[in-house]
């Protein structure tokens, strides 16, 4: 069962308007139901295929990871 916040239609919506805004018509939203955390996607729709740009347990999170991928690459690098 998906969580209250993803079957949230105002929500969605704002992060659907917030991808777009981001990232052009392409800008769009997913649900990764395979995982039980950062469950939640954003990224680019491109024809078929759908590039994730971040991942969170909220929507805010998710773009917060977008941001922060594109400020240093990757926030999963690996620390050596």
């Amino acid at each position: 069962m998906l969580a209250q916040e993803v079957m949230d239609e105002q929500q969605a919506e704002a992060a659907i308007a917030e991808a777009r805004r981001r990232w052009g018509a392409c800008g769009a939203i997913s649900v990764a139901d395979q995982f039980s955390h950062a469950r939640l996607l954003v990224g680019e729709l491109r024809g078929s295929r759908f590039f994730i740009r971040g991942r969170g347990s909220t929507w805010p999170a998710a773009f917060a990871d977008a941001e922060a991928r594109d400020a240093h690459a990757s926030r999963r690098m690996s620390w050596r």
